[in-house]
C-alpha cells in the first residue's frame, strides 16, 4: 500500500492510500471519506484501506481541518481542490468518486449528491438520515441523473427514527428510480456500524459490484 499526502492550494491536507497494484493503465477508483462531527474518524476508516484496495478503491481521508462539523465551504474545498489534486496521483481514477460518509459526513454526502448527482459514482451512508436541503424520506430528488447513482445506507436499529425514515425512503426513492439499498443493523445505535463484520462485508461487496465509470 502506498501513502500519498498532499496540501493543495485552497484545499485541505489529505492522505491517499493507493494499492501497489493500481497503475495508470488499471487505476483504482477514488473513495472519499467524509468524517462525522467532532472527529476525523481516521482510526475508524483508515484500517480498512487495504480491504478497499482489494475491491479496486483508493481511500482519501482528510488529515487536518475543522472536524467540529461540515460547511458548504469545506465540501467545496474537498471536491474542487483536494479531489483534483488526488486525481494526479498515478493509479487513481477520480472520475465520479464514491463518497463514504459517517453521521454528519453522511448528511454532507447527500447534500453533494443532491446538488451534483452527475459528479458521483455512489454513496455509502453510515448512521445518516434521508433528509437534506433538497429532499427527505418522502420527497427524493427527481431527474434521470439521480437514478444513475447507487446509494447504500446502514443505520443502527436503535438510532432513533432512523430505521423508520430509511424504510420510508426505500419505498419512495426506489419508486422514483433511485437505486437505494438500506440495511438496519441489529443491536446498534448511532455509532460506527462497520465494527460488525457482516456489515463491513456488505459494504465491501456493494463497492465491488458498482458499475464501472463511463
Amino acid at each position: 500500500m502506498r501513502l500519498h499526502t498532499g496540501t493543495p492550494e485552497g484545499g485541505v491536507p489529505y492522505r491517499l492510500f493507493v494499492s501497489e497494484e493500481a497503475t495508470a493503465a488499471q487505476p483504482h477508483r477514488l473513495l472519499v471519506w467524509l468524517h462525522p462531527s467532532g472527529s476525523d474518524g481516521l482510526g475508524l476508516v483508515e484500517p480498512l484501506a487495504a480491504d478497499f484496495a482489494r475491491r479496486g478503491f483508493a481511500l482519501l481521508t482528510l488529515s487536518r481541518k475543522d472536524f467540529s462539523g461540515w460547511r458548504g465551504a469545506d465540501a467545496n474545498r474537498v471536491m474542487l481542490k483536494v479531489v483534483p489534486d488526488a486525481a494526479r496521483v498515478p493509479g487513481v481514477d477520480a472520475r465520479r468518486p464514491v463518497l463514504l460518509g459517517f453521521s454528519a459526513g453522511a448528511q454532507m454526502a447527500l447534500e453533494l449528491w443532491s446538488a451534483r448527482p452527475d459528479s458521483f459514482g455512489g454513496l455509502v451512508l453510515l448512521a445518516g438520515a434521508p433528509r437534506f436541503s433538497r429532499g427527505n424520506e418522502s420527497s427524493p430528488p427527481s431527474g434521470a441523473a439521480y437514478t444513475r447513482v447507487s446509494l447504500l445506507s446502514l443505520v443502527g436499529e436503535g438510532d432513533g427514527d432512523g430505521p423508520a425514515l430509511w424504510r420510508r425512503a426505500l419505498e419512495t426513492w426506489s419508486a422514483a428510480g433511485v437505486p437505494l439499498q438500506a440495511r438496519v443493523v441489529a443491536g446498534r445505535g448511532h455509532e460506527w456500524l462497520l465494527v460488525e463484520p457482516a456489515e463491513q462485508d456488505a459494504v465491501l461487496a456493494w463497492l465491488a459490484a458498482l458499475p464501472p465509470v463511463d
